[in-house]
């Protein structure tokens, strides 16, 4: 699981009362998987990305897995800092969590992660009752 994709994960659980965000990792196997070669396409990818990440919580889980390398205030100077693009771009593509937990910081409740796949499957009690 990449640390984009833990970044738009929560506990969408009824009693999690919508502070299921961000979900912290107990991580026990990671892996930094080069991907392609940093390029026009990635910076232009990653410059988009810029304003739906939660800078907080993606610091809060690089740190998680012994990454602290981001700063801890997104400025614009460094959005435009094609260095630093890349950077992150590794950071949010090149990371995964395979073997893990992720924990809610509402409720407590863990969601497994094996082989790089988060288990968010929640038991029919924690959801709201739905009509149809």
């Amino acid at each position: 699981m990449r640390l984009l994709t833990h970044n738009a994960l929560r506990n969408n659980a009824a009693a999690a009362k919508g502070k299921g965000f961000p979900l912290r990792i107990t991580a026990t196997e990671v892996e930094v998987k080069d991907s392609c070669p940093f390029d026009e396409h990635r910076l232009v990818f990653v410059e988009g990305l810029l304003s739906t990440l939660d800078w907080s919580a993606l610091i809060e889980a690089a740190s998680q897995l012994g990454i602290p390398t981001l700063p801890p205030v997104l400025t614009e100077d460094l959005a435009e800092d094609p260095e630093f693009l890349e950077a992150l771009h590794h950071v949010l593509m090149n990371v995964h969590l395979i073997q893990g937990i992720l924990t809610c910081p509402a409720t407590g409740r863990e969601f497994p992660v094996r082989d790089g796949i988060p288990n968010m499957v929640l038991e029919e009690e924690d959801c709201e009752h739905v009509r149809y």
